[in-house]
């Protein structure tokens, strides 16, 4: 039997172990190479243990050469090495570039460990200072979250190019903490000074330090060196420009880059994201589908942002549309496709809908997980999002701050103080207790568990507040009786500089309307757009209309609904029932009650109040006549239900387990 009979029907395992029973090497290779093997890296390792074991140190680095460079492995470096040191070869081997290879090998593979191992032998060798080893060290550094070690062989790298220089910016760049940013802008302000020009490379990691609104004058200055230095603004610059601008909330500028620009799959996708971002969610629904109208190739990414689009504006119909575009497309075997759809019916109230999807995905992310948990937590399902959450850590699963937080707002919810207490242990035990979405959800649950006084101490521990901090101390101080406090902390925050926002004024209406401050509650709703640029929304009509009603004043309270940029809806025409119930204007309440049951027929609320306000003025008559009315309609009353925490004791252990028992009112 020949040798090439012998090996055309073994498979390459079983080629790599004939390698330890042949005398001829060379000729196994050329045969493997006839027979299509030759890529195969676990092969080419075979071949070098060969070449070393027989004095072949030659045909090793010719083998070693020729190997795909993606696939180079620490194991066919270990094998040229071996058999240079055995056999006392002195020929000139490239080892720095070998070494170099195997570094970025182990970066893109995310092996700290091989890759320190190499960097060891780099050092044993000489040529740690090589340029090339150098800028393979710095970015395998920083791709494996090693800031510190890819800084200093940076510093240690004594004769700097502007590969070095990218690969530190871009190591940099990975990180989101000011101190890492102001080090990467140094290292360009330094490449500039030393006539280090930087490439499109350079400029698409430095521009990923631009995330923010505050940041966009840096971000400008930044493209106008592109433009000084006549970098060519590629496919990837321009996305990267597009993207940079969206971040920052420059809208205009990214339209106008991608009329500069060639547009490819990213580039759309970046400017979709920019929209979405911003906002701007009509535009990026109208963007995707002229996309596909010009037979742009979508990709995934341009259809989970669709998807994003169409949870901002709550349009259930047309989120099922692009639903079912990816179901014909082969999307929703993508986890970030069937994130964005779980996050869309959770917004839409379609709880069944996102446990399906949920159920079906075969490989869940920390991101399904929290999707899920926000869809509870947002439409009341708080017990289905504390049980969702144990099942995480049952699973072993590491809870992100995202989704601890997630589960203190579902907790609050239920109003389980119980619950919340031990996620709040959770999160100092995990190191999230110091995080801020943490912090607001804590403030929230806090607040309507009834402990104020937890909440203000949550609130003044706080490092850095936003206006979502702000907001949950407003409202839970008004919700509980204190008004006043709530007055007060408003006015400090405007004089430390947050601007507040819509649900800010909602919680600012309510404390004036129950203190009876008409002549504050109107300068402050006259402030909303005058001083801070909001448009007054439905909560805020609301607000004002049970402000006057509160005070007696149901004119003033007709008058403001009649002047409504809007047609006002059923909260609006509710908080005007229940001020016409306590100062006992009957025709009004018979005016009101009639819109209401002409909106919402099934709604109790209007028979109840026209019920009671005849028993009231004891007209019984009227008072059974509505009574048969709404039998007639078929509208009833469930009972008012609450939850309650129950401590009990169980009889084989000392322990307190914690129930919560739902009881009818």
């Amino acid at each position: 039997m020949s040798l090439s009979d012998e090996l055309s029907p073994i498979s390459s395992d079983e080629l790599s172990r004939y390698l330890k029973h042949r005398r001829n090497p060379r000729a196994v290779s050329r045969l493997s190479l006839k027979l299509g093997r030759f890529p195969s890296t676990f092969l080419c390792d075979g071949f070098l243990r060969a070449y070393a074991s027989l004095s072949m140190p030659a045909y090793a680095r010719d083998l070693f050469d020729e190997m795909p460079q993606p696939n180079v492995t620490v194991a066919s470096l270990k094998e040229l090495l071996a058999g240079r040191v055995v056999h006392g070869y002195d020929g000139q081997l490239p080892l720095a570039s070998h070494l170099g290879t195997v570094i970025a090998g182990c970066s893109r593979a995310r092996d700290l460990r091989s890759g320190q191992q190499t960097h060891c032998a780099a050092v044993k060798l000489g040529v740690e200072r090589d340029r090339f080893v150098s800028s393979t060290l710095i970015a395998m550094y920083g791709k494996c979250g090693k800031l510190n070690e890819s800084f200093s062989t940076f510093l240690q790298t004594p004769q700097k190019d502007t590969v070095i220089c990218t690969s530190i910016i871009t190591s940099l760049a990975t990180s989101r903490g000011d101190q890492t940013r102001e080090a990467a802008l140094t290292v360009f302000r330094d490449m500039i000074g030393d006539r280090i020009w930087p490439v499109d490379r350079t400029f698409v990691s430095l521009i990923k330090l631009f995330d923010a609104p505050e940041r966009l004058r840096q971000g400008k200055q930044v493209h106008g060196c592109v433009l000084k230095l006549g970098v060519q603004v590629d496919d990837q610059l321009g996305s990267a420009l597009i993207s940079m601008y969206g971040r920052c909330g420059s809208v205009g500028e990214a339209v106008r880059l991608s009329a500069r620009v060639n547009m490819d799959a990213v580039s759309w996708t970046s400017l979709l994201v920019a929209y979405t971002q911003n906002g701007y969610d009509l535009r990026a629904i109208d963007l995707f589908r002229s996309m596909i109208g010009s037979n742009v190739v979508v990709d995934r990414f341009m259809v989970a942002s669709a998807i994003g689009a169409c949870s901002g504006m709550e349009k259930l119909r047309l989120g099922e549309e692009i639903h079912g575009y990816a179901l014909r497309q082969g999307f929703l075997a993508d986890v970030s496709v069937c994130n964005a759809l779980i996050t869309l019916y959770g917004r839409c109230n379609l709880i069944e809908k996102a446990e399906r999807l949920f159920k079906m995905l075969r490989v869940k992310d920390m991101i399904s997980w929290t999707a899920l948990l926000t869809c509870y937590g947002q439409n009341g399902c708080g017990e289905e999002a504390i049980v969702l959450f144990r099942e995480m850590l049952r699973r072993g699963i590491g809870p992100a701050k995202y989704c601890i937080s997630g589960a203190i707002r579902a907790s609050s919810t239920i109003a389980s103080l119980a619950a919340g207490e031990q996620l709040h242990c959770r999160a100092m035990k995990t190191g999230n207790g110091d995080d801020l979405s943490v912090h607001n959800s804590l403030i929230a649950m806090y607040a309507k568990c009834g402990c104020v006084e937890l909440a203000r101490r949550v609130f003044e521990l706080m490092n850095c507040r936003d206006v979502v901090s702000w907001n949950a101390m407003i409202t839970g101080f008004s919700q509980h009786g204190r008004e006043g406090e709530a007055l007060e902390l408003f006015d400090k925050m405007s004089k430390e500089g947050i601007r507040p926002d819509d649900y800010t004024f909602v919680g600012v209406l309510v404390s004036c309307s129950r203190l009876g401050l008409v002549a504050h509650g109107c300068s402050y709703f006259g402030a909303m757009s005058a001083e801070h640029g909001l448009e007054p929304k439905m909560e805020h009509y609301a607000c004002m209309v049970d402000l006057f009603g509160r005070a007696g004043k149901l004119q003033d309270a007709m008058e403001l609904i009649n002047a409504m940029p809007f047609e006002p809806d059923q909260l609006v025409w509710e908080a005007l029932l229940a001020s016409c119930k306590i100062h006992g204007n009957v025709d009004l309440v018979k005016s009101v009650a009639q819109r209401i049951m002409e909106m919402r027929p099934e709604d109790p609320s209007p028979y109840i109040a026209l019920s009671t306000m005849y028993a009231s003025t004891s007209m019984w008559e009227r008072k059974a006549f509505v009574q048969a009315m709404m039998k007639d309609a078929r509208v009833r009353k469930d009972p008012g239900k609450s939850w309650i925490e129950s401590q009990q004791v169980s009889d084989h252990s000392h322990h307190s387990v914690y129930s919560l028992q739902m009881v009818g009112i």
